[in-house]
């Protein structure tokens, strides 16, 4: 059986005008939607050199956005109802190669053709880095590149001081991105500098700023947009599944083990009793010394007093008695 290849058109994506009939509306976010032009007025961006200002319709949400080209591009009416506002395209033959390119400045940005998930300070810088580029500001756009890897850098958790630091290391960080992506942004940095110095680069060229471009966009594609881009597919491929089949059954919960008993402790062996202590030896009592019979002073005094006086009365008998 014979494989056919289908034709890649996701680039058409990006871009602001797809042809002279469709485009991506930066309003109603819908792609490949039928425009019209209203009007094409002329102004001197400088002394030498006109610019021309254009305001397109969208067929869907009938919102008008503006565009800027240094070009004069020629125009047909595509109504010719009465009382009608006129309404006009582009002619092919004219811009049948890129009909974007020929416009340098848009409002609103074509920011619209980056993802959401994309953080807003990386979308910002992209589109700053583009339209630079279409006014053909190679050192501003040179800048917001190098700002957008260091932003990517940091979001990322990459280290280095410089360019080529932050690129190796980003590449290490992310393994699940095509190395080749990395390798672009070095290669470039190589061929069009001989300057050690970051602050001393002077700049890329257009071309070289649009291979950058590109490259970055598709990384930060790689990483932020595909992720969600997968878990959106698969919720959507559950629903379906839910519709067809219908919701599963929810498993019944199996019955919960019954705990096994928790075996009591064995109850600690009492301990011995203490034998008990022999009791004390009453203490023999105290003989309680006899009282000292208490002096009789009084009768002593007057013995003393009567012994004496008897004797005094003898010793006066005796010396009566006694011849003189």
């Amino acid at each position: 059986m014979m494989n056919i290849l289908m034709s890649d058109s996701s680039h058409l994506d990006s871009k602001y005008f797809i042809d002279t009939h469709v485009y991506n509306c930066p309003f109603c976010n819908r792609g490949n939607v039928a425009y019209d032009i209203l009007s094409k007025q002329g102004f001197h961006w400088t002394q030498e050199k006109e610019c021309y200002i254009y305001r397109a319709k969208c067929s869907s949400c009938k919102n008008i956005s503006m565009h800027l080209s240094y070009e004069s591009l020629e125009l047909h009416q595509t109504n010719a109802l009465m009382g009608s506002n006129e309404l006009y395209a582009f002619y092919d033959d004219e811009v049948k190669d890129d009909l974007d390119s020929k416009f340098f400045y848009s409002v609103p940005t074509s920011f619209f053709a980056l993802d959401k998930s994309i953080p807003a300070v990386l979308r910002s810088l992209v589109v700053e880095a583009q339209g630079c580029l279409k006014s053909n500001y190679l050192t501003g756009a040179s800048v917001c590149v190098r700002k957008i890897i260091y932003e990517l850098a940091i979001k990322q958790n990459a280290t280095g001081d410089n360019y080529d630091e932050r690129i190796k290391s980003l590449k290490s960080v992310r393994p699940d991105i095509e190395p080749e992506y990395f390798d672009t942004l070095l290669t470039i940095q190589k061929i069009t500098s001989d300057k050690v110095h970051e602050d001393s680069y002077d700049g890329w060229e257009n071309k070289h700023l649009r291979l950058l471009l590109s490259s970055l966009t598709e990384i930060l594609s790689l990483i932020y947009v595909i992720p969600n881009v997968l878990v959106k597919k698969r919720q959507e491929i559950l629903k379906l599944k839910e519709e067809i089949l219908g919701k599963p059954a929810k498993p019944t919960k199996p019955a919960k083990l019954a705990e096994p008993v928790k075996r009591e402790k064995p109850a600690e062996p009492a301990k011995p009793a203490k034998p008990a202590e022999p009791a004390k030896r009453a203490e023999p009592a105290k003989r309680e010394k006899p009282a000292k019979p208490e002096k009789n002073t009084e009768q002593k005094t007057t013995v003393a007093k009567s012994v004496s006086l008897d004797d005094l009365v003898r010793v006066s008998e005796v010396k009566f008695r006694q011849p003189k």
